[in-house]
């Protein structure tokens, strides 16, 4: 769970180099993130150590999710869901590609379904 390229690098194959932790575990594969230091913005990683994995954040007041992304099985980011409005679309996604967001969509249905299951967690 390391920066940009971190995976690549090497640097995120131990704690130390990873600049986010895990506060919640919603099944076995989604993984709720926050960064390791509280003064940097909230942003998931580029790429994910496990394979298909998905991960979220909420915002710093908790009050709702900010974001979702779901990684293939070399790791690299599919796609991440935002929860902000942009380009009226309310909630809505970003197809990404060689590490940055290349398209913006509405959601599917199978990805509300994801972010149902993220909102109503209970910790």
């Amino acid at each position: 769970m390391g920066a940009v390229g971190s995976f690549e690098r090497g640097t995120a194959n131990t704690e130390d180099g990873r600049n986010y932790k895990t506060i919640y575990s919603i099944g076995d594969n989604i993984k709720v993130l926050e960064p390791k230091n509280p003064k940097k913005g909230i942003k998931l990683p580029e790429e994910s150590h496990t394979p298909n994995r998905i991960y979220a954040t909420f915002y710093k007041d908790g009050n709702d999710v900010k974001a979702i992304a779901k990684y293939g099985a070399d790791g690299k980011k599919l796609y991440e869901i935002h929860t902000i409005d942009h380009k009226w679309l309310g909630s809505h996604y970003h197809v990404w590609k060689d590490g940055k967001p290349i398209e913006v969509h509405s959601l599917t249905p199978e990805m509300k379904s994801l972010l149902d299951i993220v909102r109503n967690f209970k910790s």
